[in-house]
């Protein structure tokens, strides 16, 4: 018993300390004043509650925008989402979700502590490799900016998966066959959890593979690309209709105003926003200070591997940092896909990995550090990495308490459930008259963007009492609504005449019609000027079946994601064959 509690303690230590860093949103749960907390709440309690009513992937909310519906799931990854609503029988009068998502940004921290010490103890001991992993854990940008102050519910659990690649990475570069089954899941599982994340970090894996192998470089570095390959098929049933339907909604609106990389390069318009980018630099000079200061400690202590990857650690700090200044914007401009990242600071991401690896190294050589002269340096060290507790303090005095009218108000609008307006189909003249570089200025785009969209649900017939789900707006008759699920909405039309009507929910491509059975896609259109469904109903007495059909792109995700899957199944039974074959033949 003392062994195996000796053989878990790390998990235990990495346990409690995810606990204690995580303990204000486990009481009081997601931070209400958080940037995005709201937005995922919304999402969340949607997505949860369709989930388990038998949707088994929902994309199509139907009760986001006061009812009025939401695409939003086609285009952002679902994992931490999934994985959240695994827990949400449990908390059955936790209405909002904010409970829900507290303890999944606990759990978030707590994996990304276990999975940051798998991938370390490739590079040194066990007890370095904890420590490292537990700073990991407690990092400003990681705990401080991601879940206290922006609660970016996406970004935080990429924390995850990270290390669990680079530690696949290791695997496959030692031989072990079933390591390239590994790494395509946990790619697979960062792409359908935030797609900025991969993007900025899918070149550390390959860079990492090519310094870590000392010979056979190109070997290596193919079979990382070959389970990236495998990754993107197994997400394609995300991946792909997210890349090949922005069009219907505004998306490519996103690259303008606040949401511009221009904007957030050190130090261009520094005078936009200047308190949030005086953070965010206190945040990276935090980082590159102790990624320097490691790296000088453990320079001298490591062996000829130690030496490479310490300094490819030390380079992708320095990258990292220098991605998110303005003399980077020629890179940005020649790889326009960086651009969809939005947020330069977001390269906090690999500058925290690489932190984080150099902090290895440097409590691994803790030994000889303390015999070392070089006592500013430690001195430094140490002050730098003491700083991130005023910091993390700070955060959650931000975020927590929040007084009984400002929670009111808060849940208030997690109810009214209204959407991001970059996921709003297209299609509503409201939507498409606004200036998206107005967003510069942020509290006048806040309120902007309340005015169109309480525009939208005044002119829907939405009040506080409900709405009405059809509306009538040309002949006279009766409809009912027979059912009103994600996707299938029936209704039962009783007209003396031909008539238009208008169902609260937005228009989105692969609506169809279908009358008595017989699909009729000439009735259904989007109606003027906000982009619901408008139908002609021929008189008569009908059921009216509306569905939103899987187009092609979400077919073609599915195919490709199961065809990935069974590839990746034939693999494993392939190199478990093998492997019990060699086995056999050892002496």
């Amino acid at each position: 018993m003392g062994r195996l509690f000796v053989k878990k303690r790390p998990v235990v230590l990495i346990i409690l300390a995810g606990c204690v860093l995580t303990l204000p949103i486990i009481l009081w749960g997601a931070p209400f004043q958080s940037d995005d907390g709201l937005a995922h709440a919304r999402w969340y309690i949607h997505f949860s509650e369709q989930l388990w009513s038998g949707d088994l992937y929902p994309r199509w909310l139907v009760g986001m925008n006061n009812g009025l519906g939401s695409p939003v799931f086609f285009y952002y990854p679902p994992v931490p989402y999934f994985l959240t609503s695994f827990i949400h029988p449990l908390f059955p009068d936790d209405s909002h979700g904010w409970y829900q998502l507290g303890v999944s940004a606990s759990l978030a921290i707590i994996l990304s502590g276990v999975t940051a010490r798998l991938w370390l103890r490739q590079i040194v001991k066990d007890t370095p490799a904890l420590i490292a992993a537990l700073l990991y854990m407690a990092g400003p940008y990681h705990l401080a900016a991601d879940v206290y102050l922006r609660f970016s519910f996406a970004e935080f659990w990429s924390f995850v998966w990270m290390p669990l690649i680079l530690f696949f990475t290791h695997k496959i570069l030692d031989g072990n066959r079933l390591a390239l089954v590994g790494f395509s899941v946990s790619y697979a599982l960062l792409i359908m959890t935030h797609l900025p994340t991969t993007l900025i970090f899918s070149v550390v894996p390959l860079g990492y593979a090519f310094t870590l192998k000392s010979n056979q470089k190109l070997k290596a570095v193919g079979k990382i690309i070959g389970s990236m390959a495998f990754g993107v098929g197994l997400s394609a049933i995300y991946f792909y209709p997210a890349m090949t339907i922005e069009k219907y909604v505004y998306l490519d609106r996103m690259g303008t105003g606040y949401f511009s990389y221009e904007n957030w390069l050190f130090f261009s318009n520094f005078s936009l926003w200047t308190d949030d980018k005086l953070l965010i630099l206190l945040l990276v000079f935090d980082l590159l200070a102790i990624s320097s200061c490691a790296f000088l400690m453990s320079r001298k202590t490591l062996d000829k591997t130690g030496r490479k990857v310490g300094l490819f650690w030390f380079v992708m700090a320095i990258g990292s940092a220098f991605m998110m200044t303005q003399l980077s914007k020629p890179i940005w401009m020649v790889f326009y896909p960086l651009q969809k990242i939005q947020f330069p600071f977001r390269f906090n991401i690999i500058l925290t990995l690489a932190a984080t690896a150099l902090i290895a190294f440097a409590v691994s050589a803790i030994r000889d550090i303390i015999r070392s002269t070089n006592f500013i340096a430690k001195t430094a060290c140490f002050l730098l990495v003491a700083g991130w507790i005023p910091t993390t303090v700070w955060a959650v005095i931000t975020d927590y308490p929040l007084s009984p009218a400002d929670q009111k108000a808060m849940l208030v609008e997690v109810e009214q459930s209204r959407d991001a307006p970059e996921y709003r189909p297209r299609g509503s003249e409201s939507m498409n008259a606004i200036d998206w570089e107005s967003s510069r200025d942020i509290d006048n785009w806040d309120n902007k963007m309340k005015a169109e969209y309480d525009g939208l649900i005044q002119r829907s017939g939405i009040t506080k009492d409900g709405y009405s789900r059809v509306e009538l707006i040309k002949g006279t008759g009766q409809v009912d609504v027979l059912q009103w699920k994600p996707r299938e909405l029936v209704l039962h039309a009783r007209y003396n005449s031909d008539v238009e009507v208008i169902v609260n929910q937005f228009y989105f491509p692969n609506w169809t019609a279908r009358i008595d059975g017989e699909q009729r896609n000439s009735i259904i259109q989007p109606s003027r000027p906000d982009g619901l469904i408008a139908l002609k109903i021929p008189e008569g007495d009908h059921q009216v079946r509306l569905s939103l059909e899987k187009g092609g792109e979400e077919l073609t995700g599915q195919i490709v994601s199961t065809i990935s899957l069974l590839f990746l199944l034939i693999y494993v039974l392939s190199a478990g064959i093998i492997n019990l074959r060699d086995r056999k033949m050892r002496p």
